[in-house]
C-alpha cells in the first residue's frame, strides 16, 4: 500500500467514524481544486525553507468553516513533510469514497471531445461489465490521434491510435530480419 493510499485510507476511517464521509470529501475536493490550481500555494506550503507554523496559518485560513477532519488532517500532513503529495493523497481518498460507495471514477481521454451517444455507450458497457455505476471525467488530448484511453484507478486501457502506432513501431524495429530472404 502506498503512502497516498495510507493516509486516505485513514482519512476515510476518520470520516466514515464520524458519519461525515460526504462533507469531508466536498471539502478536500475543494482544497485540492485550490492546491493542484495555484502553483504558489504549492510552492508556499512544500518548501521546507518556510516555517511549519507559518504553513499551518495558511492552510488554517484556507479551509476556515471546511470539517475539522480535514483541517485536522492537513495540519498532520504538513507536520509529517508530506504536503508534497497531497494531491496523490486526495485522489486516492476520492477512489476510496467513490469505492464505498460503489462508484467507479473513470477517465477517458480522446483526441477529440465525445459525443454524447458515444459518451453514454462507454458508461453504460462499464457499468456492465463492473456492476458499478460510472463517474465518467474526460480530457481531449490530440496527440492520442484518435482512439480511446480509458483510466480506472490504476489501470490503464489504452485504446489509442498513438499506442498502436507506437507498438508497431517498436515491432518493427525489434524484429530480426533474416539476411538469406532480405531482398538486397
Amino acid at each position: 500500500m502506498s503512502v497516498a493510499t495510507t493516509y486516505a485510507e485513514a482519512l476515510y476511517e476518520a470520516a466514515a467514524d464520524a458519519d461525515a464521509v460526504g462533507p469531508v470529501s466536498a471539502d478536500v475536493a475543494g482544497f485540492a481544486e485550490a492546491y493542484e490550481g495555484s502553483e504558489e500555494l504549492r510552492s508556499v506550503l512544500e518548501n521546507p525553507e518556510i516555517d511549519t507554523r507559518t504553513k499551518k496559518g495558511a492552510v488554517g485560513a484556507l479551509v476556515e468553516g471546511a470539517n475539522p477532519l480535514v483541517a485536522n488532517f492537513l495540519q498532520v500532513l504538513l507536520d509529517r513533510g508530506r504536503m508534497h503529495e497531497f494531491g496523490e493523497i486526495a485522489r486516492a481518498f476520492g477512489e476510496r469514497v467513490a469505492r464505498a460507495q460503489d462508484r467507479l471514477e473513470v477517465e477517458a481521454v480522446t483526441a477529440v471531445p465525445l459525443p454524447d451517444d458515444l459518451r453514454a455507450r462507454i458508461v453504460k458497457r462499464i457499468e456492465e461489465k463492473t456492476g458499478s455505476s460510472v463517474d465518467l471525467t474526460e480530457s481531449v488530448d490530440p496527440d492520442i490521434v484518435g482512439g480511446l484511453v480509458l483510466r480506472v484507478g490504476g489501470v490503464v486501457v489504452d485504446g489509442s491510435v498513438r499506442h498502436r502506432i507506437d507498438e508497431l513501431r517498436e515491432s518493427m524495429q525489434s524484429a530480426p530480419v533474416d539476411a538469406a530472404t532480405a531482398a538486397p
